[in-house]
């Protein structure tokens, strides 16, 4: 199912200029068949067009932006609320927090949605594992702000899986 994904990702470079606020993408499947990849190469061909983008993988991306308290963490975080396109690459692999989940997460998704922003995800936990994941906290489970994230992602891409052999062997 490559094909498949490479026919979606090539239908929305080819009507990007004439609609920037085209629906993205949530890409789930196992380790290593090239999700991240197909976004990658879609994003430096559209990059070839002065559109910016931007990668950040999500569990390192919320390890920075702890870390950046007291230097530039405002920047950080507005800059990929804002950026034309944003891949949150392994959605699903972080540590969830109340934090990271409801202070990152949910805002960046918000503005993303309000903006019409193209918003992909990459993760290898299909669409009702990561709405449990996500309802997982320290402090407990919590389905309504899993579902709540749930719904922004499902406002934001469209979804789809794609399950090939381990590329990275």
């Amino acid at each position: 199912n490559r094909f498949e994904v490479i026919e979606w990702l090539h239908k929305f470079v080819n009507n990007y200029d004439s609609n920037k606020n085209q629906k993205g993408l949530y890409l789930y499947g196992n380790f290593g068949c090239g999700k991240t990849y197909l976004v990658s190469a879609m994003f430096n061909e559209l990059a070839h067009r002065n559109i910016k983008s931007a990668i950040i993988y999500w569990p390192e991306y919320l390890r920075d932006l702890k870390s950046s308290f007291d230097t530039d963490f405002k920047d950080k975080f507005e800059y990929i609320k804002k950026v034309p396109l944003l891949l949150i690459d392994d959605i699903g692999a972080e540590s969830v927090t109340s934090w990271s989940r409801d202070e990152i997460l949910g805002p960046i998704l918000q503005y993303r949605m309000q903006e019409s922003l193209p918003t992909f995800f990459t993760s290898n936990l299909d669409i009702k594992a990561l709405e449990l994941h996500l309802s997982m906290s320290k402090e407990g489970i919590e389905n309504i702000k899993a579902k709540r994230i749930i719904e922004r992602i499902s406002q934001l891409s469209e979804i789809k899986t794609m399950i090939s052999k381990n590329l990275r062997k």
